[in-house]
Parts: structure tokens; sequence; C-alpha cells
């Protein structure tokens, strides 16, 4: 197992849009502090938004530039070192 892939160095508000990329962003992962569903638009390879449902207390593990303002849950971005820094 690859510790780098579960170590954050700290979380943020997520700003949810639509159209474009989160300021404080791309996060390496998201924490679900509320239930709902996620619109989530992956760092790298599709660029298709996907829909999931979440239950709070659910991580999100794999890097995230965009949570759509549909999304009803509430979530919080994973800042990490090893997810580039550099806009998209």
């Amino acid at each position: 197992m690859n510790l780098w892939a579960n170590t954050y160095d700290y979380a943020v508000a997520v700003t949810k849009s639509d159209t474009v990329s989160d300021p404080a962003g791309p996060f390496a992962g998201l924490y679900v502090s509320a239930a709902g569903t996620i619109v989530i638009l992956n760092q790298n390879g599709p660029q298709t938004p996907i829909t999931i449902t979440a239950v709070a207390g659910e991580y999100i593990r794999w890097p995230v530039r965009r949570v759509g303002a549909s999304s009803s849950a509430t979530v919080f971005g994973l800042v990490s070192a090893i997810i580039s820094r550099q806009p998209t």
C-alpha cells in the first residue's frame, strides 16, 4: 500500500461550480461531511462529470478538480503536496 495515497496536508471548503475548477484545488480527494450526491470532474482521465451518492464520513480517494454546483452533499477538498497545484 502506498501511504501517500492516504495522506493529506489539510482540508478546505469546496467552491461548487459547473464551469470553473475550484481555485483551492485540485484536490487529492474529498471528505463528505453531510450525505448526498456529488457531481465530480476528475483531475485526470475522462473529463465527463460523474455523479455519485455518498454517505457522511465517506472519503473520495482520487484526484478531483471540480465539484458540480448541483451537488447536494457537503464536502471538503483534501489538499496534498502529491497533487500538482498547477492550473488546469
